[in-house]
């Protein structure tokens, strides 16, 4: 692994780009700006900096400086970018990204947005704007793409964009030749302006000379198996939570066994969250669990219950971190499923 990669977690949900490395353990920062530090054997690699051609290992597939030259004979003007095309192998795991790059080498602070056809097969896609409700939806592109090429859709101010769904729908085809059926393809994506402000978001690549940030609407066959597994994970440990008996607890302490019961909900900290990111509210989250474990940190063998829920698994997974990183004496494991499911953790003071 190397900085720059792109990387999934294989214990929870999510993933990002590794800003740095320290020994056996990678800094990795997701989408909503956090640096997550994670060893080695919980990450798996989906993009490196330096990404090698897919095509690498696969004779019946276009080479690698074929596909490179069609790519890059695009202009990245503004205007409509020509496109190109290769012999259809159809083979070929399809691919196909949105990309933004600083326009005029960021001098202007705009961005410029591409999409990119990665792939043997010709693609139909759509790309709107959700409202905030998700009824109806905004058009902002549509266009064919031919096999391997990329095109210019749209100069974009990051502040104008910021916390906006985009939502990409796709059809694969060929018009002449038999290939394997691909369903269409659709993917929800939650633009937030803070990435285009940190400049180890915006990756080498090989699509576009300068560094990009990468949205993979389809993904390669690895990655589409990893978030398959991740959905399929959750839907199970959703369904369970549904079946079980939900039990709402506030902090507590009963007095039979000293056991704390400390609930993470949000509306159980502050009384409003209006105005606030997704990532102030899992820091506000964060703070309390840490006030209580300095606050008992000399009480040994105490027993806390933090209740945080399912939801996306991210909070749990933050705090498992700091368990792992910042509290290492504590031990920790999940908390009795008759009571909370899986949406607590059992901490015990060491």
């Amino acid at each position: 692994m190397n900085k720059g990669d792109k990387v999934r977690f294989l214990n929870s949900v999510g993933g990002g780009i590794i800003t740095r490395i320290e020994g056996r353990t990678a800094y990795v920062e997701d989408e909503d700006g956090f640096e997550i530090p994670t060893p080695f054997d919980e990450l798996v690699v989906v993009n490196t900096e330096a990404s090698p051609s897919k095509s690498d290992n696969k004779s019946s597939h276009s080479t690698p400086s074929q596909r490179q030259d069609v790519l890059n004979s695009a202009s990245q003007q503004p205007d409509r970018l020509q496109v190109s095309e290769v012999g259809a192998q159809t083979n070929f795991d399809p691919h196909f990204i949105l990309a933004f790059i600083k326009s005029d080498g960021g001098n202007s602070g705009n961005l410029d947005l591409y999409a990119v056809n990665d792939s043997n097969l010709y693609v139909f896609f759509t790309l709107g704007q959700l409202s905030e409700n998700g009824s109806q939806i905004m058009p902002l592109h549509n266009e064919i793409l031919k096999p391997h090429c990329k095109v210019f859709i749209d100069h974009y101010n990051p502040q104008r964009i910021d916390n906006r769904i985009w939502r990409c729908q796709l059809i694969l085809y060929s018009p002449s030749v038999t290939h394997s059926a691909y369903p269409p393809s659709q993917r929800d994506i939650r633009i937030k302006s803070v990435r285009f402000f940190k400049e180890n978001s915006f990756v080498t690549n090989e699509y576009f000379d300068a560094k990009a940030i990468i949205y993979d609407v389809i993904s390669d066959e690895l990655e589409q198996q990893i978030e398959k597994l991740t959905e399929h994970d959750m839907h199970n440990i959703l369904s369970q939570k549904e079946n079980s008996e939900s039990k709402k607890v506030s902090q507590s302490q009963r007095k039979g066994d000293q056991l704390i019961e400390i609930d993470l909900h949000l509306n159980q900290i502050i009384d409003s969250n209006a105005g606030m990111t997704n990532g102030e509210m899992v820091q506000t989250q964060l703070a309390r669990f840490e006030h209580i474990m300095q606050e008992h940190a000399c009480h040994k063998g105490q027993k806390i219950v933090f209740i945080h829920g399912v939801g996306n698994g991210r909070l749990k997974s933050e705090i498992i971190k700091l368990l792992k990183y910042k509290y290492k004496t504590a031990q920790y494991q999940d908390a009795s499923f008759r009571e909370y499911g899986y949406g607590a953790t059992l901490v015990t003071i060491r």
